[in-house]
C-alpha cells in the first residue's frame, strides 16, 4: 500500500515539473499591441518581460486564492463533521448563550426520547402477553 502513496507523489511531481515550464512559455506574449498616443501605462507594459511577471503574478495568485478557499472549505467540513462549530468569523462571533440552550434543548429532547423508548418496550410487552392470552383462549375453545 505504502508504494501508491509514492506513486501518487512522484506522479504528482512529474505534472508540476512538466506543468510549470508549460504555463511559463504560454504566458510569454509572442507580440504587443502598439499604441498611437502612449501613456505611463502603455510605456510600462511595453515590455515583454513586464507582461510576462504581470501574468505570472495574476496566475500564481489566482492559484494561491484557489488553495485557500479549498482549504477553508475542506477544514470546515471536517470540523463540522467532529461536531466543532464555528463561533467566530472575523468580527462575528456566536455568544455562548445560544450554544448553551441549543445543547440544554438537545438533553430535554434526548430525556424525552428515552422515556419514549421505556413506554414503547413496555407496550410491546403488554402486547406480546395480550396475544399470548388471545391464543390461549382460541386453544381452549
Amino acid at each position: 500500500m505504502k508504494w501508491k502513496g509514492t506513486a501518487t507523489g512522484i506522479g504528482l511531481l512529474v505534472v508540476v515539473v512538466v506543468a510549470i515550464p508549460l504555463l511559463m512559455k504560454g504566458l510569454y506574449p509572442v507580440d504587443l499591441p502598439e499604441s498611437h498616443d502612449p501613456d505611463f501605462l502603455d510605456t510600462v507594459f511595453d515590455n515583454r518581460a513586464v507582461v510576462w511577471a504581470a501574468r505570472l503574478l495574476l496566475v500564481s495568485a489566482a492559484g494561491v486564492l484557489a488553495c485557500g478557499g479549498v482549504f477553508i472549505v475542506l477544514s470546515i467540513g471536517i470540523r463540522i463533521k467532529n461536531g466543532e462549530w464555528l463561533r467566530r468569523a472575523g468580527p462575528f462571533e456566536i455568544s455562548e448563550g445560544p450554544v448553551g440552550q441549543a445543547e440544554d434543548d438537545l438533553e430535554v429532547l434526548r430525556r424525552a426520547a428515552e422515556a419514549n423508548e421505556e413506554k414503547t418496550v413496555e407496550l410491546r410487552d403488554r402486547l406480546r402477553r395480550a396475544d399470548e392470552l388471545i391464543q390461549n383462549l382460541q386453544r381452549s375453545c
